[in-house]
């Protein structure tokens, strides 16, 4: 590999990389508005988040086109590494070993914020049950008011 096709490589990996950092910082923000309760701001992010997923995706597609036409379609970032002149194999170990880093923490954090919200949803579930249980009142598909007793429906308002 020449001096100019690895300076394009590392130039856009420069670019993907900074957008990795930016989703790492939405979604530590998601997580902590999770963990809050704070469902107005989870509600406004929804097209940042989105607009966050739709860059990703356009830059895969530009990294699978650069790389292809390039000549490296098929490589790893192993394989990509032998090809790479010496003077330039240190910052593209760094911004792989970046990004990796990143996929990582996006993972885990995507894992334990699907958890999160699984384990709060559980209890809000039990607390409605307990509380059709108990005698709340509750209210029918079509909004009318039905006062429950033991869980035996008594009539409707």
């Amino acid at each position: 590999m020449n001096y100019e096709t690895a300076t394009r490589i590392i130039e856009f990996l420069e670019q993907y990389d900074k957008h990795f950092s930016e989703l790492r910082t939405f979604l530590s923000s998601k997580q902590e508005k999770v963990v809050g309760d704070d469902l107005v701001w989870l509600l406004d992010s929804l097209t940042e988040e989105q607009k966050l997923v739709m860059r990703g995706n356009s830059m895969e597609a530009k990294r699978l086109t650069l790389l292809s036409e390039l000549g490296y379609n098929d490589y790893t970032s192993d394989m990509l590494y032998e090809e790479f002149p010496e003077n330039l194999k240190g910052k593209f170990k760094l911004y792989i070993n970046s990004m990796n880093d990143s996929i990582d923490f996006i993972k885990r954090t995507n894992e334990g914020i699907l958890d999160l919200v699984e384990r709060k949803l559980e209890v809000q579930a039990e607390l409605v049950k307990d509380a059709n249980l108990t005698g709340s009142d509750t209210y029918d598909n079509s909004g009318t008011k039905i006062h429950k007793i033991s869980g035996d429906i008594i009539g409707t308002v």
